[in-house]
């Protein structure tokens, strides 16, 4: 029997994998929806919120995005998407 745990985990996974190919085939609405519930279900995923700020964008809003960018340096103060992102935007 798998825990829910458990369960909760490969969910996640699924979901981060299909913002990926959302993002891969230019659906960045979706690749940014699919992206929050991840979020919303383990607030602490720093690549959700990396994702989160490239689908913002490419949907056109900076400012969004790089809050993302910023949310995902406060969880992981070197992480390196992150950074060269906000560098990027400050350009």
């Amino acid at each position: 029997m798998v825990s829910r745990d458990t369960a909760d985990v490969l969910e996640l996974k699924i979901q981060a994998r299909e913002a990926v190919d959302l993002a891969m085939n230019g659906r960045w609405e979706e690749a940014a929806a699919v992206n929050r519930l991840v979020i919303a279900a383990s607030p602490s995923d720093v690549e959700a919120y990396n994702r989160l700020g490239k689908s913002l964008l490419e949907l056109g809003d900076p400012v969004a995005a790089r809050e993302a960018f910023q949310h995902s340096l406060s969880l992981n103060p070197t992480n390196p998407i992150a950074r060269k992102n906000i560098e990027r935007l400050s350009n």
